[in-house]
């Protein structure tokens, strides 16, 4: 049974440490914080063998097999470098990096090292996922044309979003769930991106709209926010009907409709943890078998992502002062 650890005290690691602890498959065995009282609260709460008020300490940590990255974007590419030349495998949470650069090598280094790498972007490992993906090969709808999609919460109180230091801005934080969605019903062939994005005075984005065009005609238009609510839904078009996708993130309910409105299908999510257990099942498999990646997030597309994120900050304008 391998053996978690997990950097940060967050809610993110809240999430994680509750759905660990409550899976049979792996141990929630470690935490560590910049806060002692914070690691040892966890400690206590989800029953863990050990409490780390340093990260390098619960990196050099013999018995932890996997560490799992639940601190801000600006941290990760550090703390991942540091784990896997700790000979720790790494589950790291969205946004993989702050940029390419980044990505290309931890994935050197994973691969150097003989060491599982992987981006904990849920939404890839959840059973509805790829159940859409069934729907969209059946052409159920047709062939698809033109997709919506969005994840907006007011955020601006937190003060790593707002913050360039740590990579702030809603596009490695919500704007990544609109663009892998697009990703997982739209393909690869991008032929251009038109980029709209409202700045804060520290030059971080506080809203963008990005809109994909296709090699193959395809449109996908896009939104990330956080300044306002919105209803975190996508919406596929097709030539002989549309499909809903209520929980962009975190797919809940599937509905396609025909071309008069009318319901022909509809899909709920599974009984379930809380949904992170999907990425944690397919990271051990992964381990288990040698495999460096997961096929639901390999490298290679963890790595694309990246560089598109990259190119819609560059045409956002947002560049954070720590990047060369």
């Amino acid at each position: 049974m391998l053996n978690f650890g997990i950097f940060g005290a967050g809610d993110i690691a809240h999430a994680m440490a509750s759905t660990i602890s409550q899976m049979k498959s792996v141990n929630m065995y470690a935490i560590a914080s910049r806060s002692m009282e914070k690691a040892e609260k966890y400690q206590k709460q989800y029953g863990m063998e050990k409490a780390y008020g340093s990260y390098e300490e619960l990196a050099q940590d013999e018995k932890v097999d996997v560490i799992y990255i639940a601190t801000p974007h600006s941290f990760h590419y550090e703390q991942a470098r540091m784990c896997l030349n700790y000979g720790k495998h790494v589950l790291c949470e969205k946004a993989f990096t702050v940029n390419a650069q980044q990505a290309e090598e931890l994935i050197k280094l994973s691969e150097q090292k003989g060491l599982f790498l992987g981006e904990a972007m849920w939404t890839r490992f959840m059973p509805l996922t790829e159940k859409l993906a069934g729907i969209l090969n059946d052409r159920i709808i047709g062939e698809v044309t033109y997709m919506t999609a969005n994840l907006n919460f007011p955020m601006m109180n937190k003060a790593r979003l707002v913050d360039p230091m740590l990579a702030g801005g809603a596009l490695l934080d919500v704007g990544i769930y609109p663009l892998t969605m697009a990703a997982i019903v739209m393909g690869k062939d991008i032929e251009d991106i038109r980029t709209t994005a409202v700045l804060t005075e520290e030059g971080v984005d506080k809203m963008g709209q990005y809109t994909l065009l296709y090699k193959s005609g395809k449109i996908a238009d896009l939104n990330g926010g956080m300044c306002s609510f919105g209803d975190g839904n996508a919406v596929i078009y097709g030539t002989a009907g549309h499909i809903l996708i209520e929980g962009v993130n975190c797919p809940q309910r599937i509905t396609v409709f025909d071309c008069d409105g009318n319901i022909i299908k509809q899909l709920k999510k599974e009984k379930q943890i809380s949904g992170y257990e999907y990425e944690i099942e397919a990271c051990a498999r992964a381990i288990q078998k040698g495999a460096l990646e997961c096929p639901q997030m390999p490298h290679s597309e963890s790595l694309r992502m990246m560089k598109l994120m990259d190119e819609i900050r560059e045409k956002m304008g947002v560049r954070y002062p720590f990047e060369q």
